[in-house]
């Protein structure tokens, strides 16, 4: 009966606990955790939308989203359904320059902007518009596209007189094309419809005058 007794301890219970958890547990913990989190991103991957535009507002003070609705508006329409999914979605990131807590994250994240090719329209304040419109390669040539602007730079187009702008508070704002087809990484589709975007801003109202 002792025997018996020792048998049943020492079955799966017994050699889990004393066997494979003593051995392998850590790595078991680590397994597991990387696998649930390859599947958390791959389901991400699969519910995460596909935008049509993708446009970084980049100035030296905040921009709420909240308040970018008819912009929103006027760039989805023109921009269109590009990837086919039905739906014409536009991805707006405000970037503040003027952030004092974080300075250096605020200009990391407009230079991951500027070097990422789904990224086609900036918005910029004076001097940073001038400046990366004086580089060779960040922006092109605006007449390439049909666009007139009487910028010496000929890469940018002064836009802050635009009614559906004012939540950017006004002032000199500037708009840049980066076509990602002269590097080769870019995507004629999206280039075509960040002109069209772009086209609709400036044929749309300026602001009354106050």
């Amino acid at each position: 009966m002792e025997n018996s007794d020792k048998g049943q301890k020492k079955g799966f219970k017994y050699w889990f606990v004393n066997v494979f958890w003593y051995h392998y547990g850590l790595i078991s913990i680590v397994a597991l955790f990387l696998l649930v989190t390859a599947v958390w991103f791959t389901i991400e991957a699969v519910r995460k939308d596909e935008y049509d535009l993708n446009v970084a507002i980049i100035l030296d003070h905040g921009v709420s989203r909240d308040d970018l609705g008819e912009l929103y508006a006027l760039l989805g329409e023109a921009a269109g359904d590009v990837d086919g999914d039905g739906k014409s979605l536009v991805n707006i990131v405000p970037v503040d320059l003027s952030d004092q807590e974080n300075p250096v994250g605020a200009r990391n994240q407009m230079m991951l902007y500027l070097s990422l090719p789904e990224y086609t329209l900036f918005f910029m304040n004076e001097g940073e518009s001038r400046l990366y419109a004086g580089q060779e390669d960040t922006f092109q040539d605006l007449k390439d596209y049909g666009i007139k602007t009487s910028d010496e730079t000929g890469k940018r187009v002064e836009v802050g007189q635009k009614e559906v702008l004012s939540p950017l508070g006004g002032g000199e704002i500037y708009v840049c094309l980066a076509d990602w087809i002269v590097s080769g990484k870019g995507d004629a589709k999206m280039t075509a419809a960040a002109v069209r975007a772009l086209q609709a801003l400036l044929s749309s109202p300026d602001a009354p005058e106050a």
